[in-house]
């Protein structure tokens, strides 16, 4: 239901010396799309749909701007062993990824279009992670035993390679699909090619990498560990920026987002923190919560859209926030 709380901060935040900026957010929308928990979830790239996996299977795509549902799927016709969901508004696709194979759904139309195989050398690894390519010609999978498989629709043809040491967490799409962005459990960082899988420079951190984030607009990205490693650095070299500074033992991040042209990153922690930061000095500027109806709730999703801020929780609880640098 549509609240018409607004919750406003305010923060001087200082530069340097002397240099003075003043930031403020406001709540402009709430609305709860699900009363089951949600399992998995995902906005769409322009910001105007959303994706929810409910702890039951119930998959459905909502309009945000009506607050209707423009795709539902049952229980009966989602894999029973669902690991990985991945949606693609503009070409109307649909991913749903069961433990060694992928269902394709054609939003539109509401009907499966195949499915995809996907294998490894490993008879046991199972489907860990999947994105999609700018326009869906190539499917990128991780999988638990650090191997990527890509699928071509067009060619009908694959690549694989194991190229972490551990499960693959996150994978991103660059440079027009020419690379992969890829990390793991082994605390990896690695940027291949599509063609081939061959690596054009890795970063390593101690511990498991539990956030990697990307902005090409900017050239830059953002990794996390779970523990105490959090760095920005450069996309197309992998040269280091700055790193996140704070007073606690460690920090952990969930979700990320640059805002602003790259100049700063909104992170989410595993509860409902939402906290901004200086990409320069890797300083925390100030942090507020997304709603929270109970101890373990947590954002599942995070998208920015200029200066609209759009969080999801695992209580199905949306919220837009307007963030203005003034």
């Amino acid at each position: 239901m549509l609240k018409s709380l607004s919750l406003v901060f305010v923060m001087l935040l200082l530069f340097g010396c002397e240099e003075q900026n003043q930031f403020s957010i406001e709540q402009l929308d709430e609305y709860r799309y699900s009363q089951d928990l949600v399992y998995l979830a995902q906005f769409s790239s322009d910001s105007e749909q959303l994706l929810v996996v409910d702890e039951k299977r119930l998959v459905s795509i909502w309009q945000l701007s009506t607050k209707k549902k423009v795709f539902t799927l049952p229980p009966s016709k989602t894999p029973e062993d669902l690991r990985a969901v991945y949606f693609k508004k503009s070409e109307n696709l649909l991913l749903l990824s069961g433990q060694n194979y992928i269902d394709f759904w054609d939003i539109k139309l509401k009907s499966k279009i195949g499915s995809l195989k996907v294998f490894s050398d490993e008879p046991l690894a199972k489907i860990s992670s999947i994105n999609v390519s700018q326009y869906a010609g190539v499917i990128a999978v991780g999988m638990t035993d650090g191997t990527v498989f890509l699928y071509n629709r067009a060619s009908n043809s694959s690549v694989k390679k194991i190229i972490h040491d551990g499960t693959v967490n996150h994978i991103h799409f660059l440079s027009a699909d020419r690379y992969l962005l890829t990390s793991g459990t082994d605390g990896q960082v690695i940027k291949s090619a599509v063609s081939n899988l061959e690596e054009t420079y890795s970063k390593q951190l101690k511990n498991r990498v539990s956030t990697l984030v990307i902005d090409e607009s900017s050239n830059k990205s953002f990794v996390s560990d779970v523990l105490d490693k959090q760095m920005f650095f450069m996309l197309d070299n992998g040269k280091s920026i700055s790193e996140i500074n704070y007073t606690a033992r460690f920090r952990w991040f969930r979700l990320g987002e640059f805002y602003g042209e790259g100049e700063f990153l909104i992170t989410t922690t595993p509860k409902t923190d939402i906290s901004l930061w200086d990409v320069s000095s890797g300083n925390e500027l100030f942090t507020w919560n997304s709603k929270t109806l109970s101890l373990g709730s947590t954002n599942l999703d995070l998208m920015v859209n200029k200066n609209k801020i759009l969080t999801f929780t695992s209580e199905g609880v949306y919220q837009v926030w307007d963030l203005t640098k003034e």
